[in-house]
């Protein structure tokens, strides 16, 4: 996604995530609306079942007899008949334990009713609770039941093999066909082949996942604010793994929703949605990072494959080292074997890389997420030195540790630490890592004036952890569990689920990536991977920075192109180059960069390319002259939403407002509430003397950005010591 920068009012195109990779060419929408202009796209909200975007198909008649569409939706033991494996697998799933059955969510969805009214509370019931939703029972007056089991159903099979549509608005917007389902008559090919029809979800693909997993909070809700929450899809859609990424020269190969979380397993003779002769099926364990969830139920076989999914998804090195001295800082690239010298002070650049994630790392819902790093340095005997981030397991207050989360504040700048949507008002800092991205943060320590030459040479060891959620929020949930309506629900859950759930008990903890260094004399080198993509690695992460450590990303990224063995390395550092260049404003320096790397790959090259030529010429507002690569991105990566906001924005400061209304409405296409799509929609529109002028502006102005963001981002500063320094990437921590 595109981050911006308003400067005299005027929102300009600062940074591009993602990454390039194979690109595929599409047909301009602009070209092909000149003559035709495009219709406003403007968010709607309405439905029975509002603020969730859910809609049910009552084409066809129900007909089940007494049974409700509730009871219907809970029904999985059906389905188990014939598909024993995947049923079995959807019993371990986060899918499964969505609703009022999980302890966690029912602390949080209980807390939204509480504070915004049972109406409200659908917002989280067309996703979680389907089965409860639809018999009326989130909107009555009367409190959830704890022993019925649409209270622990969760998101069933049912409600997936239902749904026959979707849009890309998120918070439950699909339409649920409520037919019941025919089961089929195995000896009979034209009833089973009824019954694949019926349940297929197959022409859908990952749009299926989109509904529910891109979520926001907005004045629909009677929030004063509209806040965007999770959106995986949005992340993945704008990434290399869709082929659509623009940050930087970085080919992967493509997945989707699907290949990450429901890869094949093999299946047993009873289960007849194998896929013959294979005999496997996708699997419906559905695979993340939830390990709490798996942990409570005593689920150890779960917890190990969700754990040998986590392992590796995202690296860690220690890249460079900084000697800071009185006459001034020297790099060592990398930090391998860089001296060490009594009394002065060094820095240690750790850099944590999404790796596998097609999405951010960590996922889901980012204020409450808890994964960290710890460095620890010890002399030549094991002894420590200086350490960051070690005593995090357990107290959840330390501040001197780098926590890969969002944090958000209420009306008067206090972080919130309990997911209490209701208070919500901004966000602060977003410390998770995008695909492909990379992340920096800055560890310094005071070399003693004590060390000798015996305690050498130091050892370096950083490793980033994860757990499912905080600390805060599991004291949350276990004291709500030891109340009566908590023992309630667990009692409910073992009486329906056959389960046994205990969120008091100590979350497991993940290592997701370990590394070690040595440092001063003596050394011996242990990192086995190429000098240059450690330091290309590094460089892309200082990019990501603040403006006064531009200067630290060049000097790394020259560095490493140096030592770049091949013609795509060369292209890889020559890319990033090219963003430092434009985001210092020497415009030619960053266009000869893209040349240069043009001139390395086949072409016509990837999308990056072109979107550090749009940057670079629109931050001094040569409009004309960004057109041709602003129309390169939308071709090379036409599903990234930001590709359509940068040439929207392009063709409405070059004056053509009818080819940016159409950029702007494909954009919308993809991302229905982006406030800069928005923006310049309503832009286009008003210059056009369009009628629906008023209506986009009304848009624009319902789903910005708060007002008050960067009040209530210096209040927290001035409160909070996590806060300001969270407040930037590439922060620096003063180990102890």
């Amino acid at each position: 996604m595109w981050n911006v920068v308003r400067i005299l009012g005027i929102t300009m195109l600062a940074s591009l995530a993602g990454c390039g990779g194979e690109q595929t060419r599409a047909t301009d929408p602009v070209d092909t609306q000149r003559t035709v202009l495009a219709q406003a796209r403007l968010p709607v909200g309405t439905g029975e079942h509002f603020p969730s975007l859910v809609q049910i198909d009552r084409s066809t008649p129900h007909v089940a007899g007494d049974v409700s569409d509730g009871n219907m939706l809970s029904d999985v033991d059906s389905c188990a008949t014939c598909h024993p494996d995947a049923a079995a697998q959807w019993g371990t799933s986060a899918h499964s334990f969505a609703s009022f059955g999980n302890p966690i969510y029912r602390v949080n969805v209980e807390l939204m009713r509480h504070d915004l009214g049972n109406k409200t509370s659908q917002h989280c019931g067309g996703c979680h609770d389907m089965p409860l939703m639809v018999d009326g029972m989130m909107t009555s007056g009367e409190k959830i039941p704890a022993e019925d089991l649409r209270s622990h159903s969760g998101v069933t099979c049912r409600l997936c093999h239902g749904i026959k549509s979707t849009s890309k608005d998120g918070n439950g917007s699909y339409v649920w066909s409520r037919t019941p389902i025919e089961a089929p008559t195995l000896s009979d090919p034209m009833s089973v082949m009824r019954h694949k029809q019926q349940v297929g979800v197959k022409s859908l693909g990952t749009e299926l996942c989109v509904s529910c997993h891109r979520g926001f909070l907005s004045p629909d809700m009677g929030m004063p604010v509209h806040l965007s929450g999770l959106d995986e899809p949005g992340m993945w859609r704008n990434s290399a793994w869709n082929g659509n990424g623009m940050g930087r020269v970085d080919k992967v190969e493509k997945k989707d929703c699907i290949d990450c979380h429901m890869e094949q397993e093999p299946a047993s003779p009873n289960e007849y949605g194998g896929l013959r002769p294979k005999e496997t099926i996708a699997s419906h364990r559905f695979l993340g990072g939830h390990t709490w969830m798996a942990s409570m139920r005593g689920d150890t076989e779960h917890l190990r494959r969700l754990r040998a999914k986590l392992e590796g998804a995202a690296s860690i090195d220690i890249a460079g080292a900084r000697i800071e001295q009185p006459s001034g800082a020297t790099w060592h690239l990398p930090a391998d074997g860089a001296p060490v010298t009594a009394g002065s002070r060094m820095a240690l650049d750790v850099v944590i890389r999404n790796l596998l994630v097609g999405h951010r790392f960590p996922g889901g819902v980012l204020d409450i997420q808890d994964a960290w790093v710890e460095v620890d340095v010890t002399d030549k005997s094991g002894k420590r030195v200086v350490s960051s981030g070690l005593t995090h397991e357990t107290d959840p207050d330390d501040e001197d540790t780098h926590v890969l989360r969002t944090l958000v504040v209420d009306e008067k700048g206090n972080v919130l630490e309990e997911h209490q949507m209701a208070s919500f008002r901004t966000q602060v800092q977003t410390q998770t890592v995008a695909a492909r991205e990379a992340q920096v943060t800055r560890y310094a320590f005071d070399i003693p004036k004590s060390l000798t030459a015996a305690q050498l040479p130091l050892t370096v060891t950083a490793r980033l952890r994860h757990r499912s959620r905080t600390l805060k929020m599991q004291a949350t949930v276990c004291a709500s569990a030891r109340t009566a309506e908590g023992q309630a629900f667990i009692k409910g859950a073992q009486g329906a689920r056959d389960v046994v759930l205990d969120p008091c008990k100590t979350q497991p903890i993940t290592l997701i990536a370990e590394t070690k260094l040595q440092l001063g004399a003596g050394s011996v080198a242990t990192d086995a991977r190429p000098a240059w993509e450690r330091m290309y690695e590094h460089g892309m992460a200082l990019v990501n920075t603040v403006t006064e450590r531009l200067e630290e990303a060049r000097f790394v990224l020259e560095t490493a192109l140096a030592g770049a063995p091949d013609k795509r390395a060369r292209a890889m550092v020559l890319a990033q180059l090219g963003w430092v260049a434009s985001k210092q404003g020497r415009v030619e320096e960053a266009l000869a960069h893209v040349a240069e790397a043009r001139a390395l790959l086949p072409s016509p090259g990837p999308a990056v390319l072109d979107a550090i030529a749009t940057d670079a010429l629109a931050r001094v507002w040569r409009w004309e002259e960004a057109i041709a690569p602003a129309k390169a991105c939308t071709e090379r990566a036409p599903g990234n939403s930001a590709a359509w906001m940068i040439y929207a924005r392009v063709l409405g400061s070059a004056g053509d407002n009818t080819g940016a209304l159409a950029a702007a409405t494909k954009g919308l296409e993809l991302a229905p509430r982006d406030p800069d799509l928005l923006r310049s929609q309503a832009t286009a529109l008003a210059a056009l003397g369009r009628p629906e002028a008023e209506a986009a502006l009304a848009a624009y102005d319902r789903f910005r950005s708060p007002d008050n963001s960067a009040e209530l981002r210096i209040q927290c500063a001035a409160d909070s010591k996590r806060c300001a320094r969270d407040r930037e990437l590439g922060h620096t921590i003063v180990m102890k």
